[in-house]
C-alpha cells in the first residue's frame, strides 16, 4: 500500500520501558489504522513492526529468536505482564 503517512519513531525503553512501550505500541497501533494495515495477515503486520521498531527492539527479539521457521508465528503485542 503506498502512502504519504511519515513513519513512527523507532521504540526508545529509556530508564522506565513500560510507560515508553505503551505509547509506542498505540502508536504502531495507530499507524497500522491509519494505513489500513489493521485488517492485515499477521505476517504483513509482523514484518511491518520488524520495520519500525528499532534496533533496541530488533535486538530483544533475536535474543528470543522469535522467527516462523522456529515455530513462532509472529510477534504478539501483548504479553502476561501487560506490557
Amino acid at each position: 500500500m503506498a502512502n504519504n503517512l511519515p513513519t513512527i519513531p523507532a521504540f526508545e525503553a529509556g530508564t522506565n520501558p513500560s510507560e515508553p512501550w505503551r505509547h509506542w505500541k498505540e502508536d504502531f497501533e495507530d499507524y497500522l489504522e491509519a494505513l489500513r494495515y489493521s485488517e492485515a495477515p499477521e505476517k504483513t503486520k509482523t514484518a511491518l513492526f520488524r520495520h519500525l521498531c528499532g534496533e533496541e527492539l530488533k535486538k530483544q527479539l533475536r535474543a528470543f529468536d522469535l522467527k516462523p521457521n522456529n515455530g513462532c508465528e509472529g510477534v504478539i503485542l501483548t504479553s502476561a505482564s501487560g506490557i
